[in-house]
């Protein structure tokens, strides 16, 4: 039988479930989530842009959002179902997961769907839901532009981070200008099309590490020329080296050793 969390009485709920390689069906629950992978990395993908989540990081979604998720590999997932939409996620948040978050999102999963108020689980949810307020939020997300040339240059600069033409190069073959296209990505994500680039390779590498990538590895995949490049622009975006981003894996799980 098939559980519907947004009948449920508690106000979080959770389910665990392994995802086989591939894409899933576009949908929404009217709660809230939070979207933690135990083991893989999931790109968890909306309207509004494309979020990466290796095994340390979570994703929050407000109520109602339609969305799908992506992955190159299995992975387990525990997703958490709120009744209300926290404050902080007028769009989806990705956040840190410490050993106590992680602990609490598991722990919530486990827990019966019809657990009385004031009990021990409405306890232990006020909690998390104090944690997820107070967590770190990370830059994995890349917004998408709308307009049909910038969307076609974004996707051919998503799949082939490695690409070594031009931006000018590329934009005429997406049926417009640089210019055109620079000041759209900037109107329409927020980001210079310079800076979206190093983003999508950025991730493109992101994925590439959580997979069990050397540096180097994940770096020419990302379309650098080395690791020292793709490690100073790593740190750069994400405040750390790939070694550390990684190395907080909680319960020193694979990810916490990179390889060489």
């Amino acid at each position: 039988m098939i559980r519907d969390p947004d009948t449920a009485r508690a106000p979080i709920v959770g389910l665990a479930d392994t995802l086989t390689p591939g894409e899933g069906e576009t949908h929404h629950h009217e709660r809230a989530q939070v979207i933690y992978a135990v083991t893989g990395t999931l790109t968890v993908i909306t309207a509004r842009g494309r979020w990466v989540l290796p095994p340390n990081r979570a994703l929050g979604i407000p109520g109602g959002l339609l969305h799908r998720v992506a992955l190159g590999r299995p992975a387990e997932l525990r997703t958490l179902y709120l009744i209300h939409t926290p404050a902080e996620w007028e769009n989806c948040a990705v956040f840190s997961v410490s050993p106590l978050l992680r602990a609490l999102i598991l722990a919530q999963t486990e827990a019966p769907w019809d657990y009385p108020a004031d009990g021990p689980e409405d306890r232990l949810a006020q909690v998390l839901l104090d944690r997820l307020a107070t967590a770190d939020q990370e830059p994995v997300h890349l917004p998408d532009p709308q307009d049909p040339r910038a969307r076609r240059l974004a996707d051919h600069l998503r799949t082939a981070p490695a690409d070594p033409r031009s931006l000018a190069a590329l934009a005429a073959e997406a049926g417009a200008s640089l210019r055109t296209l620079e000041r759209l990505f900037q109107s329409e994500t927020g980001l210079s099309l310079g800076t979206w680039r190093q983003r999508a390779r950025l991730l493109v590498g992101l994925v590439a590490l959580a997979e069990g990538a050397a540096v180097l590895d994940a770096a020419l995949q990302a379309g650098y020329d080395s690791a020292s490049s793709f490690t100073y622009a790593f740190r750069l975006t994400f405040g750390t080296t790939p070694a550390r981003y990684f190395s907080d894996t909680p319960e020193g799980g694979d990810f916490g050793r990179m390889p060489s």
